[in-house]
């Protein structure tokens, strides 16, 4: 079932809005900057809503404090695309789980360096679809390009994708379908499109859940048994 990793909920109290708008479009959940207690809930519906982060110290040293702060508490780890030092330190960081083009895009640029890092740690690239919404004709020709132009620096360096909505209100958010025919606008092909719709955000999703369980150490390395005597 897909998941949604970047719903901009602007407050508690219109969680419900957003979760019922979400069931109602066929996702099983979505990560959001909400405050939360735990780094994935579980409703009551059986959604699954993720805590997301979206890293925007500048700067090396802060944002890796920042990130370094952040993995145990959030599902979601994003580090917006900018300065390029940065942008190739979260690359090539594990702990990074999505390079994110800023919805202003102001510079925005993916060099083939930083996607061939991301590609080696399994960072993906987060492409948000509402800079795509509420505007048209020239504006809208050059957000496509801006996002055309990054979506292939990815797929030439064999960078995951992710499409998400980037929705800040319920009526924003766009069914798994509707983001793979946005994937195909962007330049992938509807293979593609699903894998960046379904399959990468779900592996994203499963590779946190070992993260936050209290049995992992780092990554590949797990306790597998404990207490007892041998």
């Amino acid at each position: 079932m897909p998941v949604d990793m970047n719903v901009r909920i602007p407050e508690s109290d219109a969680l419900g809005a957003f979760v019922e708008m979400a069931a109602k479009l066929g996702f099983a959940g979505f990560a959001s900057p909400l405050s939360m207690s735990d780094p994935i809930e579980k409703l009551e519906n059986g959604m699954s809503l993720l805590s997301r982060i979206d890293v925007n110290e500048k700067g090396i040293r802060a944002v890796t404090r920042a990130v370094e702060r952040a993995r145990s508490n959030y599902a979601v780890v994003s580090v917006p695309l900018g300065e390029s030092r940065v942008a190739n330190w979260a690359a090539k960081d594990s702990r990074v789980d999505l390079l994110s083009i800023p919805e202003m895009l102001r510079g925005v640029g993916l060099r083939k360096s930083t996607a061939r890092l991301a590609a080696l740690s399994d960072t993906a690239l987060e492409v948000s679809i509402a800079p795509l919404l509420g505007v048209s004709g020239l504006t809208r020709s050059k957000v496509v390009k801006v996002l055309r132009e990054t979506t292939h620096t990815a797929l030439d360096a064999g960078m995951p994708i992710v499409l998400s909505s980037g929705a800040g209100t319920p009526i924003t958010m766009r069914s798994p379908r509707a983001l793979c025919h946005v994937g195909l606008l962007l330049g992938l092909d509807w293979h593609g499109s699903e894998k960046a719709v379904y399959e990468n955000p779900n592996r994203i999703l499963e590779r946190n859940k070992k993260r936050l369980s209290p049995d992992f150490l780092e990554p590949g390395v797990e306790i597998v048994k404990r207490g007892g005597s041998g």
